[in-house]
């Protein structure tokens, strides 16, 4: 009886459709409508990046096909769509930073032992320019890659790498776009530091611009392989 008063006053949410979670599943995660309804980035998906595709006979997304990546692969949990849509919002913009649990969860589960199999060593956030971190409190990637960190106690490095300059808001820009928009706007700052396979945590991913940009900047402070983890990833057709 003492354990359903906490949930009656403040009732945990579905991180997909925001609804109050039955008791016997109050901790977090998705209510059992939404848990039937998510979708999991899963096969066929781009060898490379992760994003799924529409057919068993592909191998690469239309973006990989032609663009040389910095990083050797990269996996996502959910496809960017529906209330999986909703749920980043929130997370990134309404201070749901309890949404990492279910997040790190997923990831544990659908990517543990890959990140085991690559040697990581190490776990890197895309990191956020200083000024719009302090407007929002707290970058989104970080929170999800410590969180990570802790739970498979890989050390995570926030400050390995750094954005020295605002860039402009990557949804609508093209490929190109993002590529400018990125271009030298990552430094590696722990000249001392040797790290050789590296995990780099960000929130969606639409073109790998962003962690092509973060893993160039580790490549060149002399990290041997890059490898990428996003929460989010969009289809590859």
């Amino acid at each position: 009886m003492n354990n359903i008063i906490p949930y009656l006053l403040y009732p945990k949410k579905c991180v997909s459709c925001d609804e109050a979670l039955d008791f016997a599943r109050y901790r977090y995660g998705f209510c059992v409508r939404c848990a039937r309804e998510i979708k999991y980035a899963c096969e066929p998906v781009c060898k490379i990046c992760g994003k799924v595709l529409s057919s068993d006979n592909d191998e690469l997304c239309l973006d990989c096909g032609r663009v040389k990546h910095y990083f050797v692969q990269c996996k996502g949990v959910y496809v960017y769509q529906g209330g999986i849509k909703a749920a980043m919002y929130r997370f990134k913009y309404n201070n749901r930073r309890c949404y990492k649990y279910t997040f790190t969860r997923d990831i544990i589960r659908r990517y543990g032992a890959w990140i085991k199999a690559n040697g990581i060593e190490a776990i890197v956030p895309v990191p956020m320019y200083k000024s719009k971190k302090l407007k929002r409190g707290y970058n989104q990637a970080e929170v999800i890659a410590a969180q990570l960190s802790k739970e498979i106690g890989i050390p995570m490095y926030p400050d390995v790498v750094v954005r020295n300059r605002p860039t402009t808001p990557m949804k609508g820009l093209s490929n190109i776009e993002r590529q400018k928009n990125l271009k030298n706007a990552f430094n590696f700052c722990e000249k001392g530091l040797q790290l050789r396979k590296v995990l780099v945590i960000d929130d969606i991913y639409t073109t790998g611009a962003t962690i092509d940009a973060v893993a160039k900047a580790l490549l060149q402070g002399g990290v041997i392989e890059v490898y990428g983890l996003c929460v989010c990833v969009g289809r590859g057709y």
